[in-house]
């Protein structure tokens, strides 16, 4: 908490896991970070700040650049650039329960049931 209200963030006030740095006159650009346990995620739009934070971050704790997110707490993120558009799926965690609880081969059903059904 100390290295992340000395860089300037403040708690989201929604979650205790998510730290915004809004933009002034040190800091061009919004910086969002969530962390949770050996997950961290950071979003900025100028990919400089976001780069020069990463490092001051990982210099000051242990951790791996893994580059652009694919996946962050069971989600599978997918974003395309040229269409502008980003997606989040759980896809391989539904499948995943699915298939501890051996309904992998389990019909969807609308609910509720339709009267008599």
């Amino acid at each position: 908490a100390k290295f992340m209200s000395e860089q300037g963030f403040v708690k989201s006030g929604f979650e205790e896991s998510v730290w915004v740095r809004e933009a002034d006159e040190k800091h061009k650009h919004p910086i969002l970070m969530s962390a949770h346990i050996d997950d961290t995620l950071i979003l900025c739009k100028d990919i400089a700040t976001l780069q020069t934070f990463k490092q001051e971050f990982l210099t000051r704790f242990e951790g791996t650049d893994e580059g652009e997110v694919t996946e962050y707490l069971g989600c599978e993120i997918d974003r395309d650039r040229e269409a502008g558009t980003l997606k989040i799926s759980q896809r391989t965690y539904i499948r995943r329960i699915l298939e501890t609880h051996g309904m992998t081969d389990a019909n969807p059903v609308k609910t509720p049931l339709e009267p008599g059904a």
